[in-house]
């Protein structure tokens, strides 16, 4: 499959749970212009840690990935990537799936031990 080179939006998680949308926009500012931020909540409404931002270039989104991915925020260190689509996951996951079903095979003529 091949990837779109144009992404615009940022997956964001490993946020501390007291930041806002506001202190996230003022960060990903850094790296040029926001244009949303998407907080992510459980069905309580509670605050999961995890953002998505769309920033107004690809070059931008890049930036923002280079520049913040790893950064301490409140003790935490914050994850920045790429965001995917529920298409791209699943046909990862899929792929990953087989591959650890192969590696779990097991290997003929040796005893299963539990």
């Amino acid at each position: 499959m091949k990837r779109n080179t144009a992404y615009r939006d940022v997956f964001v998680s490993d946020l501390p749970y007291e930041i806002g949308e506001d202190e996230i926009k003022q960060l990903f500012a850094l790296c040029g212009s926001v244009q949303s931020v998407q907080l992510v909540t459980d069905a309580n409404g509670e605050f999961k840690g995890l953002a998505f931002v769309r920033m107004a270039s690809a070059k931008e989104t890049q930036e923002a990935i280079n520049t913040l991915d790893g950064t301490n925020l409140s003790g935490r260190y914050i994850k920045v990537k790429e965001a995917r689509t529920k298409e791209e996951r699943s046909v990862e996951n899929e792929t990953m799936s087989l591959s650890k079903a192969r590696r779990r095979r097991p290997v003929p003529g040796r005893k299963k031990v539990r």
